[in-house]
């Protein structure tokens, strides 16, 4: 009863913050879609494997729905949701999804084997694509995975003939790391690690659930979305929880419209903690050697990626007196503080991250439109996260700055990633540029560059990697152009 009356009292027409996977109210924010890019690439390429990763509540089921929703008709699909099998039932599970019918008696991995590599050579003669979706992957059996492994031996000479998608918690990646699976992590294509909504998409979020539900109005003023994302952390889960908890308590408070009061109200009780928006990784993470991503012409004429070693200047997470930029910095991607001792470059790669380091002019650094750090003579940084800023009579030219890694760059599909490069970098061009550069990469970089104002190198470095990459894509945090409205709610 009090649920009807809730709803006839903001007439609403269903419930908007129900946590039941209703693909009505399917909304794909900045990073839904940036893992939803990384994640259609890798289907696309040749390799087996795709992993998607995040914090319980941040959505993977949403991106993965999506994600199937965007295969072609010809594809057949597998899903796996009790991922708590041995490996003949695995086997067995995959049979039974496709549909292959099999003696229940007397059933051997080599026989279950013979049916799914018979199954899967005949869809591929049919132009057909096989596709195994297994979720809460963390919980699989090392022995399962290598069997999952083998199962993508079987390929033509462009692809796989199953590609697999695990889908997990961060503890997957610590499975996948083992040595025992080394092999089935080098098959890996494409991965995505979903961090939490950022502030802008928690609102959009919020109000688009209420708008599908039948709201004709605002409900929650902008206070109380301040304090949605601060409690909730971003996270879709919780942000349906706690909207939910104070649409009830402003119909108790017979208000029209959620603020302050009925926010915090929903906050005691559901005993949240403005602290669990940044969970705490500790030492779950291994850290990877990217730091900045460049692409150099071989001397076959083929092109490759180069990995430069980190800068020994970088900074380091040990806060002493750079602890206020570094906190900045960490905050303005919503990202936790880094273990102690790490290097910034390296630990930011583990969520889809990279770092540009170098010496320029102060003007250009602010073409990149992101936030940065500039090195002082002293060795501290300064924030810089607004173009109103000016450096420190003392800053000794360097600067450094995050950027979000485009779709395909890992090593292991350089084909897809070349191809985003060559599409951004045509984007980018007049007409008439285009058509006298044609699709050389290092002429259409050089084209770009000058014609937008950055350093003329004529090959794809890093600052032009990172002018690109924030202006591909809306994720992440960028230069203030002005003073904000009001400060930060308390």
């Amino acid at each position: 009863m009090t649920t009807i009356m809730y709803l006839n009292y903001f007439g609403l027409q269903t419930e908007p913050f129900s946590i039941a996977p209703d693909p009505s109210f399917l909304y794909l924010s900045e990073r839904h879609q940036e893992a939803l890019a990384h994640l259609s690439y890798g289907l696309q390429g040749s390799g087996g494997f795709i992993l998607l990763t995040g914090e319980v509540g941040t959505g993977k089921t949403t991106v993965s729905r999506a994600l199937l929703e965007r295969l072609p008709e010809q594809t057949r699909t597998a899903f796996i949701l009790n991922p708590m099998l041995n490996e003949t039932e695995l086997l067995a599970t995959l049979c039974d999804e496709f549909g292959i019918r099999y003696a229940k008696r007397n059933i051997t991995n080599k026989r279950l084997t013979d049916k799914l590599s018979e199954f899967l050579l005949a869809a591929h003669a049919e132009g057909e694509q096989c596709v195994v979706l297994i979720d809460e992957a963390q919980h699989l059996r090392p022995q399962v995975l290598e069997q999952l492994r083998l199962l993508t031996n079987l390929e033509t000479n462009q692809s796989k003939l199953l590609r697999v998608i695990l889908i997990g918690q961060p503890e997957l990646q610590d499975l996948l790391r083992r040595r025992e699976l080394r092999q089935l992590a080098q098959r890996i294509t494409a991965r995505y690690h979903l961090l939490p909504l950022q502030q802008s998409d928690t609102e959009r979020y919020v109000n688009y659930r209420l708008q599908v539900a039948g709201a004709q109005r605002a409900l929650f003023d902008k206070t109380a979305l301040r304090l949605v994302h601060r409690f909730s952390g971003g996270i879709p889960r919780r942000l349906n929880l706690l909207c939910d908890r104070a649409l009830l308590a402003a119909y108790n408070d017979q208000v029209h419209v959620v603020g302050r009061a009925q926010l915090k109200h929903a906050v005691k009780e559901l005993e949240l903690d403005a602290g669990q928006q940044r969970p705490s990784l500790g030492g779950r993470w291994a850290m990877a050697s990217v730091v900045m991503v460049a692409l150099a012409m071989g001397a076959t004429g083929a092109w490759f990626w180069q990995h430069k070693a980190a800068p020994t200047s970088q900074p380091s997470a040990k806060l002493t007196q750079q602890e206020q930029p570094m906190r900045a910095l960490m905050r303005a991607w919503q990202l936790p503080q880094p273990a102690t001792e790490t290097t910034l470059c390296d630990w930011v790669n583990q969520y889809q991250l990279s770092c540009v380091k170098g010496r320029l002019r102060f003007d250009r650094i602010l073409a990149l439109n992101l936030p940065v750090l500039l090195q002082l003579n002293s060795g501290d940084w300064q924030w810089v996260d607004s173009a109103a800023v000016t450096p420190d009579d003392d800053w000794n030219g360097e600067f450094l700055a995050v950027f979000p890694q485009p779709p395909g760059y890992r090593l292991e599909d350089p084909q897809t990633y070349q191809s985003w490069l060559q599409d951004q970098l045509a984007h980018y061009l007049p007409a008439a540029a285009l058509a006298r550069e044609g699709d050389q990469l290092n002429a259409l970089a050089q084209a770009v560059q000058r014609q937008h104002g950055l350093p003329i190198t004529g090959e794809l470095d890093g600052v032009t990697l990172a002018w690109l990459a924030s202006h591909h894509t809306e994720l992440g945090p960028r230069l203030k152009t002005t003073s904000p409205v009001d400060g930060e709610v308390n």
